[in-house]
């Protein structure tokens, strides 16, 4: 099959985007947590938070790294190399002894080279999924659908693949569970178009579908609180959410919306 056209406001490599700078800074709540349940969803759009990282000064330091590595666009490696000897000078590199303050539970959590990757590769991710979503929102009258795009690769999720060419209209339900990325090191992305830029796609025989896949609904528990959630099949838990509509949410909170 012939190249698919790539509309200019997306890329399929890193992007800074203005917006995503702002989704990122605008989350300044420091959120001490014991697992990555504590902080729910839609809660993100608030706050930061480092799974098992119940310490300010620690928090403070990682978001301040994410925050450098967003604003200039540096690599994984320097990330790393900023970061890791900041975090063995406070005792957090390897594996660190955590006490949940609820139960007095103990566990070990890790911090290494994969750790910091995960973290960096969500937080900038989710910013960059909220600074799109504020540009869809902003060109809605001239791109008023969203497509869903996997990188098409054999490391897709099987349904993520499924919802692949995906496009509906940007105020359908679907968006507010299955909007990208959803998962952890998930790569997928929901882009702006028009009904040109969808029918420029099916001439070049890019397979297009406009009706929204059934949801099958995933019970999850979090066996150290007893919380129950439901998540859409394909989706990891705590991922079931729009962080451009969260964002945009918290800023009405706030009134700056």
């Amino acid at each position: 099959m012939a190249d698919t056209p790539t509309p200019p406001n997306f890329r399929l490599g890193a992007v800074t985007p203005e917006e995503a700078i702002a989704a990122f800074i605008e989350r300044q709540l420091l959120q001490p947590s014991f697992n990555w349940w504590d902080v729910w969803q839609d809660e993100h759009a608030a706050a930061f938070m480092v799974s098992g990282v119940a310490q300010r000064d620690v928090l403070q330091l990682v978001r301040e790294r994410v925050d450098e590595a967003l604003r200039t666009g540096q690599s994984l490696a320097d990330f790393i190399k900023a970061l890791q000897p900041a975090l063995a000078d406070k005792g957090w590199w390897g594996d660190v002894a955590i006490t949940d303050p609820a139960t007095g539970e103990q566990r070990i959590t890790r911090f290494d080279p994969r750790r910091l990757q995960l973290i960096l590769d969500t937080n900038l991710r989710q910013s960059q999924a909220a600074g799109r979503w504020a540009a869809a929102v902003r060109n809605q009258r001239r791109m008023p659908f969203l497509m869903y795009r996997t990188m098409r690769d054999e490391r897709v999720r099987p349904l993520h693949a499924a919802w692949d060419g995906l496009v509906l209209p940007l105020e359908h339900p679907f968006w507010h569970t299955h909007y990208p990325p959803n998962g952890w090191r998930c790569r997928c992305r929901a882009i702006a178009v028009s009904e040109r830029d969808v029918q420029r796609y099916r001439d070049d025989g890019f397979k297009i579908s406009t009706q929204a896949p059934p949801v099958h609904m995933v019970r999850y528990q979090d066996k150290r609180t007893g919380l129950e959630a439901e998540v859409p099949a394909g989706i990891d838990p705590g991922f079931a959410y729009n962080a451009g509509q969260a964002r945009l949410a918290e800023l009405r909170k706030r009134g700056g919306a």
